[in-house]
């Protein structure tokens, strides 16, 4: 998984300083796959034609940094361990079944080969968790790759095959392609692939400074918007969705627009309509909680909000984790600073933090 980038560079300079210097594609994919289970689930049955219930499939998250540990010989007397660490973009299981997304920017003939180490790493790391058996099984989760730039060679299907040398028994499986550039709004949703919307924004980035790509660009932009809200309004997905779809999207146009389109005043604008709905949309989420809390009793309202509290404080916890500092946890989550480094302080991080 690369950062997004224009002609070798190495992510979008940005000048606001509330804002990443550079959009991490890699980041924003992996938080927004997460962020739904029922989503995700519709995205695999879209992908590889599963029929996977979207309420009652069982979702877990597996790891995805892979450590090949090998013995490195210096002369006759001396030896050091090389640790030699691969990161795959996403791999869970539905119901018991593995699977591996990974997601990319640019053409890379490599990625077969890189899809297929992420699949050896997850299949070494389980066999290492179950110990020592008696019948070794090397399974791979079943691999899908989402690229973003157009690849005129890159097939729906890439075949791979295993086998061992000089045997003539062959395994064969393949990796199914996601080929974002053929999409548009309307196909992505007929396909149930919510969670890609606000990427389809990112194939502008390569485009020159015109009124007529601007345009184009808002179009594309108001479209995708207008689908999310429908989306929400119609139930098929959930407020925690559409905010965390808003977040992603405002992160790429605001991206987009400061290093290709140079600060665009028309996007700009753009960028503060949806900062403002997105306060919108935080204040409809905490009333509608208060709501359920009410309707349900005083002790069951108890409940609820520990729960709830419960779950904002383990999202805290986990983008601090993964090094997003505590501003950007607080614009992620749409949570007053403070609550964020008051959290961050009793769960004893915020020597870390600051």
């Amino acid at each position: 998984m690369d950062q997004i980038d224009y002609d070798n560079t190495e992510g979008i300079e940005a000048n606001n300083g509330d804002k990443p210097r550079t959009l991490k594609l890699e980041e924003y994919v992996k938080w927004l796959f997460r962020s739904d289970k029922q989503a995700l689930i519709r995205f695999i049955n879209g992908a590889l034609g599963e029929k996977y219930d979207l309420d009652t499939t069982e979702f877990v998250e597996l790891n995805t940094e892979f450590i090949s540990r090998g013995i490195v010989t210096d002369d006759e007397d001396t030896e050091s361990v090389d640790l030699d660490k691969i990161i795959a973009d996403m791999i869970f299981t539905l119901n018991g079944v593995a699977y591996h997304i990974e997601f990319q920017t640019k053409a890379d003939q490599t990625i077969a080969i890189r899809v297929i180490g992420y699949g050896a790493g997850h299949a070494l790391s389980t066999l290492r968790n179950k110990g020592v058996q008696d019948e070794v099984i090397f399974e791979f989760p079943v691999p899908v790759l989402i690229q973003i730039d157009k690849d005129k060679n890159l097939a729906d299907k890439i075949p791979a095959k295993l086998k061992l040398s000089g045997r003539n028994d062959v395994l064969t499986f393949d990796i199914t392609v996601i080929k974002l550039w053929t999409y548009d709004v309307k196909s992505l949703l007929k396909q149930g692939f919510y969670l890609l919307l606000p990427f389809l924004l990112v194939r502008h980035r390569r485009r020159k400074k015109t009124d007529k790509n601007v345009q184009t660009f808002l179009s594309e932009l108001h479209e995708i918007l207008k689908a999310v809200n429908e989306l929400y309004e119609n139930g098929q997905i959930c407020s925690d969705l559409r905010t965390n779809l808003y977040e992603t999207i405002d992160s790429i146009v605001y991206a987009i627009n400061t290093k290709t389109f140079k600060n665009n005043h028309e996007i700009e604008e753009e960028l503060k309509k949806m900062e403002t709905t997105r306060a919108v949309f935080a204040h409809e989420h905490v009333a509608r909680g208060e709501a359920r809390g009410e309707a349900r009793g005083k002790a069951e309202g108890k409940a609820e909000g520990k729960a709830e509290g419960k779950a904002e404080i383990m999202g805290i916890i986990k983008m601090f984790m993964q090094k997003k500092p505590p501003k950007e946890i607080s614009s992620l989550l749409g949570m007053p600073l403070k609550e964020v480094t008051d959290t961050l302080r009793e769960s004893g991080l915020l020597d870390q933090a600051q």
